[in-house]
């Protein structure tokens, strides 16, 4: 159906074992007292597992166990951004990190497909959409207890562009345990709704049903919800959970199957 032109995902998939997850590694890694002008490593690695949707809007769900790794070196870093900006988790920068303000770009990309013919019996014929690399700007702004924090990335493959704009609250019920939640709006531009939610005119003689125009805006609203506890200085455990409900074009694609998604991971790690 759509060209297929993989490009550095090879290479990228070593560095990003956790992009569906890369919010639980940056809460992990924000605590590590590093900032960009100070040149020590940080790392972080670990391994656990995650649940998630076949691709976005399927009633199925996928499990499997990933290694973890987030390594910080002054302003660069690879995994998620250490201070939880956001944007796909791969390899990044800072180009602003004051007390209250971070701003970043990113490169990263898919462990995966996100979408195979074989996800769902409505998508048989269709072809497979291609892993693609993205690359992102990240910002957030944090004072005492909340944070909020913005994203937006374009891909390739026609997955166009991505935008996300979330707040959290953070709590520390014991010095050991800290709690994160809050809400998380997604928007994306009409070349990644219809490579998702949309259907051609090639695909509607194959799946027999009409075509379908899904158009830019709002593609979902979600909660997320995080904990991380330290079992030891070094050792700790971190999980995140988030349940959103797709919107608009998204929701009412004949594509979608189920339009309440959701992520759960679990991960043990290690603080060198």
């Amino acid at each position: 159906m759509r060209p297929r032109r993989p490009l550095l995902e090879g290479a990228l998939r070593v560095f990003l074992p956790l992009a569906l997850l890369s919010a639980t590694l940056q809460a992990s890694a924000g605590e590590s007292g590093s900032t960009p002008s100070s040149n020590n490593w940080n790392v972080l690695v670990g391994a656990g597992a995650i649940n998630a949707p076949r691709y976005p809007g399927s009633r199925f769900d996928y499990t499997r166990g990933l290694p973890a790794l987030s390594l910080t070196y002054g302003r660069f870093f690879v995994g998620g951004a250490p201070g939880g900006g956001g944007g796909p988790a791969g390899l990044g920068a800072y180009l602003v990190r004051t007390e209250h303000w971070e701003v970043g770009v990113t490169v990263g990309g898919d462990t995966r497909k996100p979408r195979r013919a074989s996800d769902d019996p409505v998508l048989h014929g269709w072809g497979d959409i291609s892993g693609t690399v993205r690359g992102g700007l990240f910002a957030s702004y944090s004072i005492e207890w909340l944070s909020i924090r913005g994203s937006v990335s374009e891909g390739g493959h026609h997955q166009g562009v991505i935008a996300s704009l979330g707040a959290a609250a953070q709590l520390h019920p014991t010095p050991r345990l800290t709690l994160s939640f809050g809400p998380k709006v997604t928007w994306t531009d009409e070349q990644y709704a219809m490579t998702f939610f949309g259907i051609d005119t090639a695909q509607s003689e194959i799946a027999g049903i009409g075509p379908y125009r899904a158009r830019a805006g709002v593609n979902m609203v979600a909660g997320e919800a995080g904990a991380r506890y330290a079992l030891t200085r070094n050792w700790m455990l971190a999980a995140n959970v988030s349940v959103g409900r797709l919107q608009g074009d998204a929701a009412n694609s004949p594509v979608t199957t189920d339009k309440t998604q959701r992520v759960i991971g679990a991960f043990v790690l290690y603080r060198f």
